[in-house]
């Protein structure tokens, strides 16, 4: 997820590792952000172990809490049955936040390894409603696969050194 933050071209702070990429976004904009990407998490009907944490991780960047009650509760219910992702994203009118809300959610899909049929088409959604460029957004999910299986690939050999 750095790419995201590199995305929303946070301003420099004093610390570099204080970087808050999701500041100044409104509340409704970040907690509708975290639910479209629940919702991507739970398309295929299964949560992976690392899509939570992905998603868990990624609630507290936007500086928002999962102990929050309304947090837990959206995205939980989104985790439980997910709500049609026009309804969910729609509040998400910001430019840079939208790009960086449709990466965060191939990468959190593709998180478990794998992308799921019904998880693509959410995607292809989601780049549909934003009024993304569809082959780039296709070419970004390639991508990401693409990257998945060369880091993996690193890792075997690496293992084998």
């Amino acid at each position: 997820m750095l790419r995201v933050m590199e995305e929303l071209n946070a301003p420099p702070t004093a610390d570099p590792t204080d970087v808050q990429p999701f500041a100044g976004f409104p509340r409704e904009e970040l907690l509708a952000f975290v639910r479209g990407v629940a919702n991507i998490v739970a398309a295929d009907g299964k949560v992976a172990e690392e899509e939570r944490a992905m998603l868990y991780g990624l609630v507290r960047q936007t500086g928002l809490s999962i102990l929050d009650g309304d947090v837990k509760a959206a995205i939980e219910a989104e985790l439980a049955g997910p709500s049609p992702i026009e309804k969910v994203i729609q509040p998400v009118t910001n430019p840079l936040l939208r790009r960086a809300l449709y990466q965060t959610c191939v990468e959190v899909a593709l998180s478990d390894g794998h992308l799921a049929d019904e998880e693509r088409l959410k995607l292809v959604e989601v780049a549909g409603l934003f009024g993304l460029n569809s082959d780039a957004a296709r070419d970004f999910i390639q991508w990401t696969l693409d990257s998945i299986a060369i880091e993996q690939r690193g890792a075997s050999i690496i293992a084998k050194l």
